[in-house]
């Protein structure tokens, strides 16, 4: 991005709401040669909510103007703070957040997906009004979630039977963001597979944008702790859900279906779940949909205590799950809609060659519609070639395929 200069900034890193200035300026550094050099940055009238060291140790910062345009400043280092209202740095990047976020998981370019990445962006956002205006006392804007909800039913039920993208998280912090988005999304899904009508779908969405809202003011530090949690931090974890259902219960304009998501979600089908320990149908059909898809983008979500599973290994884990934290025939339903390999997943072909799922084959989980990427020798197809292993019986899935293996990311696949 060009030099610029923006009035009135209100920032964040991941979920925290950092503070205020009342001008940044942007100086694009210059370029020599083929190598671009740092950009320098500066706060001016800078109102910190936390200490200055809650904004050095971020990588990446979030600015929204008083007019709500977004813009992502990435891999920023402070350099100067003597005076703390006015504080310099620089860092290699800075675009409109609509240009740059988000990224998806395991998706080539080209291909249909469910959610467009407006939608993602805008849901974005709304969350994150969600979090500020909870952790500094105000009302949640409902009219603006549940239209935002409406617009996730609209591109689910738009674009049914195409690839699932997901938000990949930029950093940790991110996560309650990201996630909330995700589950909505998974949700929809499944909602969509059950057959609910428009109007179900729409306090589903909201419900699950909102599941986690609880955990606003339990403390980073736990929320990201690498390693087991003590007795007293788990029973601090485990009161998000109650939380999350009284803030929302002062929240007029959000269905008691759609809250109940708060309190419900992690409830399980034996009653070993909390904090009510509800077995069964005694949890609500949104409680038990959004359990499985909480489930499930947890897993293929990079963690501070551990990195992300393929989403092949996390259907296994669901699967061992079955009658026990899951009700059975939404799990049928999801995995008979994602299958074991979901559609923006890479696979191994038994002839070595590597491909992306497309999308399922109700009638044979096993056996999706794919794309090819590589060939048995590993090299990539450039053209288009799609492969469907219900008709094509030479060829069948071996397994997942790292990404790591291939030495490719989702942007150049």
């Amino acid at each position: 991005m060009n030099s610029c200069v923006l009035d009135e900034v209100n920032i964040f890193t991941g979920y925290s709401y950092i503070g205020s200035c009342s001008e940044f300026i942007w100086k694009q550094g210059d370029k020599i040669g083929d190598k671009q050099m740092p950009s320098h940055f500066y706060f001016k009238g800078l109102k910190l909510e936390y200490d200055v060291e809650a904004l050095m140790i971020r990588k990446d910062l979030y600015l929204r103007t008083k007019d709500n345009k977004e813009y992502i400043v990435k891999d920023f280092q402070i350099l100067d703070i003597n005076d703390i209202q006015n504080i310099s740095g620089i860092a290699m990047d800075m675009d409109l957040l609509f240009e740059k976020f988000p990224e998806m998981k395991s998706i080539t370019a080209g291909e249909k997906v469910i959610v467009n990445k407006k939608t993602q962006v805008v849901a974005f956002k709304a969350v994150s009004d969600v979090i500020h205006n909870v952790r500094n006392g105000h009302a949640i804007d409902t009219v603006s979630t549940n239209e935002v909800s409406k617009t996730l039913v609209n591109d689910v039920l738009t674009a049914p039977d195409a690839i699932m993208n997901l938000m990949d998280i930029k950093s940790f912090d991110d996560y309650t963001f990201t996630h909330n988005i995700n589950v909505a999304t998974i949700s929809l899904f499944i909602g969509e597979a059950l057959g609910l009508p428009r109007e179900d779908l729409n306090d589903l969405g909201t419900g699950c944008m909102l599941h986690d809202v609880g955990k606003i003011n339990i403390p980073i530090e736990i929320l990201n702790k690498n390693g087991k949690l003590t007795d007293q931090e788990f029973a601090q974890m485990k009161s998000h859900p109650l939380k999350g259902y009284q803030i929302l219960q002062k929240s007029k304009g959000i269905s008691e279906r759609a809250k109940r998501v708060a309190l419900e979600h992690h409830e399980k089908f034996d009653g070993s779940g909390y904090p009510n320990n509800m077995k069964g149908n005694s949890i609500s059909l949104f409680g038990r949909i959004c359990a499985v898809a909480d489930v499930y983008d947890a897993l293929t979500t990079d963690r501070p205590y551990r990195v992300a599973m393929q989403p092949y290994d996390a259907m296994k884990i669901l699967v061992a799950g079955i009658d026990k934290h899951f009700d059975p025939h939404i799990l049928n339903t999801f995995i008979r809609k994602f299958s074991i390999y979901p559609s923006g997943s890479l696979v191994r072909l038994n002839d070595g060659s590597v491909a992306l799922v497309l999308r399922n084959n109700p009638q044979a989980v096993i056996r999706p519609v794919l794309k090819i990427i590589t060939n048995p020798k590993g090299r990539h197809i450039k053209e288009r070639v799609e492969v469907d292993l219900l008709k094509d019986k030479s060829l069948f899935i071996t397994g997942p395929a790292e990404r790591s293996v291939l030495n490719v990311t989702s942007k150049n696949l």
